[in-house]
């Protein structure tokens, strides 16, 4: 915890100077903190941890990428405030970007991605060019690539076998207004938490579920403090593993290529990973929680109209209808 104590520090000290990146000579290898607000055993920390290892080997150790897992950096806001102002380097983020520019809620909007090929057919073709834009100029962070996560599901401590169910019911979610207005308009009450909250939540009873995908949710124990399972399948979701946009053209040309190409065989990495441990991961679930297997079609249909509360929103609209015109032919 010091370690990662004083890296911060320093950094931040040097943001002060003007000198981040920074190497102390010459001859020393420039040196980038990334942070994961997820448990060491997640696959996107694992993930980030391998795109550290990328980045050195393609940039011939002129790079030196620190990986800060677990939270020790803070939760996903801090983390991504920490990027803006430069106390952090990067990090692999998701949705919580669309606290800093509402737009950004189709990165995580209920029942709008079909599956991992309409994801993929989005941030590797226009649309994607689109967002990839948009964020650099709203909010100041780059996407290096885009890391694929599995289906989120509902954990809880009564069990939920229609959407009747979850009526009242508080649910943690992440910070994020586009999962506060799906669960409103299921009938839940969902109450917004930092990840690293979850779990103290949870054994207190301070909320009576969370929602994640199954290898977030093995990966830190949240079948400890709730007993029941419900598959839902209500958001295909992926990750991004993001840079301050600055702090990446400070960096010459070669060293750019290594960051890029490092993240993009970070993100084969973790497809393989997920691959090898998810039907492991379903199994033990499986034999330590009570499982129901949810019909969501009533789901979708009680959340269909959710996006319209988001029109207010400039370019949200665009980036919706595009994305569902993807969609179209998958």
């Amino acid at each position: 915890m010091k370690r990662f104590f004083l890296l911060s520090l320093v950094l931040t000290l040097a943001v002060a100077m003007g000198a981040v990146p920074c190497a102390l000579a010459a001859d020393q290898p420039i040196k980038l903190v990334f942070a994961s607000a997820y448990s060491p055993a997640d696959h996107q920390s694992q993930t980030l941890v391998k795109f550290g290892e990328l980045a050195e080997k393609y940039s011939q150790g002129r790079l030196k990428v620190d990986v800060a897992v677990g939270g020790v950096l803070g939760g996903e806001r801090d983390v991504a405030e920490g990027i803006q102002i430069g106390t952090v380097n990067g990090a692999i983020l998701g949705g919580i970007l669309q606290n800093f520019d509402p737009a950004m809620s189709i990165l995580e909007f209920p029942f709008l991605f079909k599956n991992d090929a309409h994801v993929r057919a989005v941030m590797e073709g226009p649309v994607g060019e689109k967002i990839r834009s948009r964020l650099i100029a709203k909010t100041g962070l780059r996407i290096l690539y885009h890391v694929m996560r599995t289906p989120r599901e509902l954990t809880t401590k009564k069990p939920v076998k229609s959407l009747a169910d979850i009526k009242g019911m508080k649910i943690r979610v992440p910070e994020m207004e586009a999962h506060l207005e799906t669960w409103r308009a299921l009938g839940a009450t969902p109450t917004p938490l930092a990840f690293t909250e979850v779990y103290t939540a949870l054994q207190l009873g301070t909320v009576d579920g969370q929602e994640n995908p199954l290898g977030v949710i093995y990966a830190n124990k949240f079948y400890e403090v709730t007993d029941y399972l419900a598959i839902t399948d209500h958001l295909v979701g992926f990750m991004m593993i993001v840079m301050n946009d600055a702090s990446f053209n400070k960096l010459d040309p070669s060293l750019r290529k290594a960051l890029s190409q490092a993240a993009v065989e970070a993100s084969q990495f973790n497809d393989n990973l997920l691959k090898s441990i998810n039907a492991d991961i379903e199994k033990k679930l499986f034999e330590k929680m009570k499982v129901t297997k949810i019909d969501n079609g009533p789901w979708r249909q009680a959340s269909k109209d959710v996006y319209k509360r988001f029109l207010k929103y400039d370019g949200f609209e665009d980036l919706y209808l595009s994305i569902r015109k993807v969609g179209e032919g998958i």
